[in-house]
């Protein structure tokens, strides 16, 4: 009969380990989930439990032994770690963070103080009935502060089922007897005469929390909005924000993200992100993800660009990650329309125009014949400015590179003066002058400076000074300065605002072109006075190769 109780025993402590080890192995396939390491840390100490449990029952170990001591103290001793690892994972899995602080500390050192004691006591060595008192005083403190550490965590966990959507209390209830079931069933079997108590409790809970881990997501985490998201994020914006958990459901919003979808924060929070938000359907959301989408709102469809950020609770641990959305759709529908406009500048016009000045040569009227072409030619060279620009802009976004300004501003010059230009052009810089950046859109913005400079001038020969230098806070600097009428204090005023009207505009596209230009290199743009003339300063910022 009693070799019977003992395979009876070793079957269960056997299915017991294979169980709660597969567990264990399966949640640490999810080890990246925020709250897996406690989850994890919690199963395998069960599977220890386990394992110290059959070995302690096999039948030829002969009681009282060195190695069945061992297996008994072994077994105590992970019944004591549960509880601390349980508390470490519901402080996780509500938010609270799992960081070592001096109360967290005192509350877990609580667990090896009365152990600690009895060693020793033990130690000392008094009367035998002494160290049976403080024992048993010691043990009853202990189960006593285990309860209360236990009820703890239970207390963190129970409070986020009640408030939060995705968190049921069923499914804290399974988790709660599954860790709890080795005590209550052994303890149920020491008053009862139950055989194995401990190990049919163990065996218990492994099937209760394969039932947690296959129905509930025990390790996503879910920071309560008080302690991480809504502090740190949710309310500090105002363009929608939803805070997701690991599987994409929605665990917090902004009131802005209410108002676009039309829907309360009770129907949005819980639900997965792609079922109550129309657009989403083939979207990804990892951290630093950033994407452009087009979602159904109360203002109709909308073009949204998405960035994707992790949330962490105060450490490296990300918990949570949440969703911007930026809409885009007037910034998208500008640029069509910009992409529009220059394409019927760049080709319609063009056409139109050769045209004109096709017909114009048959004109027989010389003054008619003159005043067409001159017209015609002059929205030509604003037609050739556009696609200049755009193609300037463009090679802008490339990758920087080493250029020598000096060689850049020699060649410009140099063109200057073997082109059909009437004027003085005079060039003063050292040898060389380096830094990282675009040579195509510097090369671009001093031509326009400089043919702005020939081409306004009242002089018969005009003269135009240009100067490269070194200048202070690792910049270059490009001056080019000119003895004409100088720029109008309303073409200043315009290009500082940034913008045009119908009743102030500038006269082309030159200087508007070198305000981009310069803005997109990361520059600085200043007009001043020469009397006679101005002087305009480019100055360039970037590391020197």
């Amino acid at each position: 009969m009693a070799f019977v109780a003992t395979l009876g025993a070793l079957a269960l402590n056997a299915g017991a380990v294979g169980l709660l080890g597969w567990l264990t192995w399966t949640a640490f396939q999810s080890r990246e989930q925020p709250s897996a390491e406690p989850f994890v840390a919690l199963l395998a100490t069960l599977t220890l439990w386990a394992a110290l449990a059959f070995g302690a029952n096999l039948p030829w170990l002969s009681h009282g032994s060195l190695l069945a001591t061992i297996l008994g103290l072994g077994q105590f001793g992970t019944a004591l770690v549960i509880p601390g690892i349980w508390t470490v994972y519901a402080l996780s899995y509500t938010g609270r963070g799992t960081g070592l602080t001096w109360r967290r500390i005192a509350l877990l050192a609580g667990i090896a103080l009365p152990v600690l004691v009895i060693a020793v006591v033990i130690a000392v060595g008094p009367a035998e009935s002494v160290v049976e008192y403080v024992a048993a005083s010691m043990l009853g403190t202990e189960i006593l502060y285990l309860s209360a550490l236990s009820l703890y965590g239970t207390y963190l966990l129970a409070d986020l089922g009640g408030s939060h959507a995705r968190v049921s209390n069923t499914q804290i209830a399974v988790l709660t007897v599954g860790v709890a079931a080795p005590y209550l069933v052994g303890l149920l079997g020491n008053n009862s005469g139950l055989a194995n108590g401990a190990a049919v409790g163990l065996v218990l809970s492994g099937g209760l929390l394969a039932l947690a881990m296959r129905r509930y997501p025990v390790m996503t985490g879910f920071p309560k909005a008080d302690y991480v998201a809504r502090s740190r994020v949710v309310e500090t914006l105002q363009e929608p924000v939803v805070v997701l958990d690991w599987d994409d459901h929605i665990l917090d919003l902004n009131e802005a993200t209410v108002a676009l979808f039309d829907r309360s924060a009770a129907e949005l929070i819980g639900e997965p992100v792609r079922s109550v938000i129309d657009g989403l359907d083939r979207t990804e959301f990892p951290v630093d993800a950033t994407g452009t989408v087009t979602l159904q709102t109360t203002k109709g469809r909308r073009q949204f660009q998405f960035s994707v950020s992790a949330v962490d609770e105060g450490g490296s641990d990300e918990v949570a990650r949440t969703v911007l959305f930026r809409d885009v759709t007037d910034r998208q529908t500008r640029e069509q329309r910009l992409t529009v406009l220059n394409r019927v500048l760049r080709h319609n016009v063009r056409n139109d125009l050769d045209v004109v000045l096709s017909y114009a040569d048959h004109i027989d009227d010389d003054d008619v014949r003159t005043g067409i072409r001159e017209r015609a030619t002059d929205l030509l060279e604003l037609s050739s400015k556009a696609r200049d620009a755009e193609d300037v802009m463009t090679a802008s976004t490339d990758p920087p590179e080493p250029v020598d300004i000096a060689d850049v501003a020699a060649s410009v010059v140099e063109q200057f003066r073997t082109d059909d230009y009437s004027g003085n052009i005079t060039l003063d810089c050292p040898d060389e002058v380096r830094i990282s950046s675009h040579r195509t859109v510097i090369r671009r913005v001093l031509s326009e400076l400089v043919e702005n400079a020939l081409v306004h001038s009242d002089a018969d020969t005009p003269q135009v000074d240009v100067r490269v230098r070194d200048g202070p806070d690792a910049a270059a600097e490009l001056v080019v300065a000119d003895d004409g009428p100088g720029l109008p204090q309303r073409e200043q005023e315009i290009l500082a605002a940034g913008t045009e009207t119908q009743l102030k505009h500038g006269r082309g596209l030159g200087l508007w072109f070198v305000n981009w230009a310069v803005t997109q290199l990361g520059g600085d743009l200043q007009f001043r006075g020469n009397d006679p003339g101005s002087v305009v300063t480019v100055r360039l910022y970037g590391t020197s190769p």
